[in-house]
Parts: structure tokens; C-alpha cells; sequence
């Protein structure tokens, strides 16, 4: 064999070393095993550096819906996930863990091994929580990696934020619509059990939120802001102003293409929504140019149709009665969003007053938290707090326009 023959057959991956003997030398190639090197899907935009496992795992598996209520009915399209991932799980394909993010998150494969059906994120792998599989420390106070969250509570805000992005044609609890206003892939809160997981203390059944997987041509991160449709980036500002969302970067908003070939935004990663505080608000959107630009008349009346009351029963109606902080935060956003939107305010200043210019200062929707807290008495009801809330929100939008 030729010399170009042989070194066609050499692995870009493989060492090669060259050992003197004599007048010569002895050629020795050290290569990484043919599993250990073949990804699923083509390019770095697609398969997210996963890698094949190189050990078999133990064949028992399990998943099903987590439902804590009897009334609840899964919609067809859900279930069929839910029983297309088992399916995956049955003939033996593996949850490939990926490698990108802070905590645990697992690509679920179809029967064929060729092809992503979800995403699951267990609690227990969270960022500082007791299983995570990055390294990271544990939680000393219960606190996430973002002011004001909990560790383990991810899941549940992931499955929330799904559950309350409505469709324009009416509430999620009314309408059979799979995909809502902000197109947060559909999302359920799950059991399972598998090998293939994080289990350093032995096998043992997870829960926490599996979300359909959507197809994409990579992320926001890989790309300029300046061709996205002002549409598309609105209804994702919509959906982080009222959720306060705390990590909306451009990398958890994929890029895809419609039917009709139109760039179409995908928001996902949304365990640091629903806070306990404003504090850690964030929101790489807020620099874009079309921020700047007006609402439609279309999102003005979806805002309009928010409410907040009637958002935090639907929650518990699913298992979720919202802590009493982060229900105060879901009516304030909720309001700021609606009050400004009717000033005619922009997704760039109605944001503005949600986030802080510096890790020191605080944005003006504290301040005017802090400022209704001083003019209200110690023991004053939540409802008269909110009043408070509102009556100052009001004169500092009135300085706006």
C-alpha cells in the first residue's frame, strides 16, 4: 500500500509518533475509538458535540406524565411524545447528555437512533443542585445560580412558562392549539427512569420537564440580530417581560425556518423564569433594533388580554400553587407590561425599567417596589400593596412619555 493510501486510512484524531531504530523509524498510531469519535447529526450547529456512548447501558427504562391532578388531560400531541421518547428508550437508545450549559440536559433519540424527539432536564442534575454533572458546587441556601431562584425548581418554571404562553385565539386551558404566542416548545413535567442519566449514588427514577425538541439551523448566538423579523423578537420580549425571565441570552433563542421560509425565533430554557425577585433580570434582546420598534396592533390586544389571576390558577389547577413572591412578581410584570404597552412604550423602555444598568443599581421596577413597601404600613394587605405598586408605576411611566 502507498504511503497516501495508508495515510487516508489515519483518522484526523489519531497520534502519530516516530520512534528512531537504527536508520530508521518505527511509525506508531494512537486513535480514539471509531464509537467514541462518530457524532449524531452532521455539523458542530446541529449535533451539539454529542457523542456516542461507548458503554451499553442497563435496558430497564420508564417515562410517563407526572400529573398531580386527576382532571388533567395531556393533549394528543403531548402524549404521542411522551410515548415516541419511551419508544426510543425501549429499543435501547440511549439519552445523550449535552455538552453544552450548566446543568443536566438530555437529547432523547427516536427507535432509529437518528433523530432528537426531546429535551429532559431532571432536578436533581439543576446547576448546584445534589446531582449535577458539571462539577458545580452545591447550594449552600437553596439558592440558584440566579438571584432569586431555587435550586430544583427549574422544571417546574420550564413546564409553567410553556403552560402560559397563550395562543392569540385564547387561553392555553381553552383552546387546543399546541403552540402558543412566543412558540415555547411544547413542555411537560415528567418521570423517568434510565441508566444513561447522572446517578452517582445508583440508579434511582428522576423527575423534571421534557420539552419537545425543535428543529433549528442553530441559535441567535451564531448570528446578527439585524435579520430577525421585528414580529419574532417581539413576541419573545412579550414572553420575558411577563415571565421576568433571568437568563434570556441569544443563545437560548434557536433560529428555524417557517413553512413559508421566514426566520422564525424559538425561545427555550426557561427554568429561571417566574422569580422570587427582579433582581437578576435579563434580556440580550433589549439591544437589538427592534426593541426600538412599536408593538403591533395584533400584540398590543394579546397583552391586553392578559391576567395575572387567572395565569397563577391555571398553575395550581396543574400541580403549581405559585410561592407568594413569585406570584407578586407575575402580577407586577404583568402590569408593568400592560400599562406601558397603553402608553404606547416600546419592548426596549418597558424592559429597560426591568433590568439593572449595573449589578449595584437597581432597576426601576425595584425602586418602585421599595417605594410602595415604604408607603404602605407593615401589615398591609397584598392587595393594597399592589395598589400601592400601581399608583407609583403610574407617575414614573407618566415621566416617560
Amino acid at each position: 500500500m502507498s504511503s497516501a493510501g495508508l495515510v487516508s486510512m489515519i483518522p484526523k484524531s489519531a497520534k502519530i509518533r516516530a520512534t528512531p531504530v537504527g536508520k530508521n523509524f518505527e511509525l506508531s498510531i494512537d486513535a480514539p475509538k471509531v464509537n467514541e469519535l462518530r457524532k449524531y447529526g452532521g455539523d458542530s450547529k446541529h449535533d451539539h458535540n454529542l457523542y456516542v456512548p461507548t458503554k451499553n447501558p442497563v435496558t430497564e427504562s420508564m417515562l410517563e406524565p407526572f400529573i398531580v391532578n386527576p382532571k388533567i388531560q395531556l393533549s394528543p400531541e403531548i402524549s404521542d411524545l411522551i410515548n415516541r421518547t419511551m419508544s426510543g428508550l425501549d429499543s435501547g437508545k440511549c439519552p445523550i447528555r449535552s455538552s453544552e450549559g450548566t446543568g443536566g440536559a438530555y437529547f432523547m433519540l427516536d427507535p432509529s437512533g437518528t433523530k432528537y424527539l426531546s429535551v429532559f432536564k431532571p432536578i436533581d442534575e439543576e446547576p448546584m443542585a445534589v446531582n449535577n454533572p458539571r462539577g458545580l458546587p452545591l447550594s449552600e441556601d437553596g439558592e440558584g445560580l440566579k438571584k432569586g431562584t431555587r435550586v430544583g425548581e427549574g422544571a417546574l418554571r420550564e413546564c409553567a412558562v410553556y403552560l402560559l404562553d397563550h395562543p392569540m385565539s385564547g387561553r392555553r386551558s381553552f383552546t387546543g392549539e399546541l403552540m402558543g404566542f412566543a412558540g415555547v416548545p411544547p413542555t411537560v413535567y415528567v418521570k423517568c427512569l434510565h441508566s444513561g442519566f447522572n446517578h452517582p449514588d445508583g440508579v434511582s427514577v428522576k423527575t423534571g420537564s421534557l420539552q419537545m425538541f425543535m428543529e433549528n439551523d442553530g441559535s441567535c448566538e451564531d448570528m446578527g440580530p439585524s435579520a430577525f423579523p421585528v414580529k419574532e423578537v417581539h413576541k419573545i420580549a412579550v414572553l420575558d417581560m411577563r415571565m421576568a425571565n433571568a437568563d434570556r441570552h441569544a443563545g437560548n433563542i434557536l433560529v428555524s425556518k417557517g413553512e413559508d421560509g421566514q426566520t422564525v425565533l424559538i425561545p427555550i430554557d426557561h427554568g429561571y423564569c417566574l422569580p422570587y425577585s427582579f433582581e437578576d433580570c435579563t434580556f440580550d434582546w433589549l439591544y437589538w433594533p427592534q426593541a426600538r420598534q412599536p408593538f403591533s396592533a395584533e400584540t398590543v390586544e394579546y397583552i391586553r388580554s392578559m391576567d395575572a389571576e387567572t395565569d397563577m390558577a391555571l398553575l395550581k389547577f396543574y400541580g403549581w400553587d405559585l410561592p407568594l413572591e413569585c406570584a407578586r412578581v407575575l402580577r407586577i410584570s404583568t402590569m408593568l407590561l400592560k400599562k406601558g404597552t397603553e402608553k404606547g412604550l416600546t419592548p426596549f423602555a418597558i424592559g429597560s425599567m426591568m433590568c439593572r444598568e449595573t449589578v449595584r443599581k437597581e432597576s426601576v421596577i425595584e425602586e418602585i417596589i421599595q417605594e410602595a413597601w415604604d408607603s404602605v404600613i407593615p401589615v398591609c394587605s397584598e392587595a393594597a400593596f399592589l395598589d400601592s405598586v400601581s399608583i407609583i408605576m403610574d407617575s414614573y411611566l407618566e415621566e416617560m412619555v
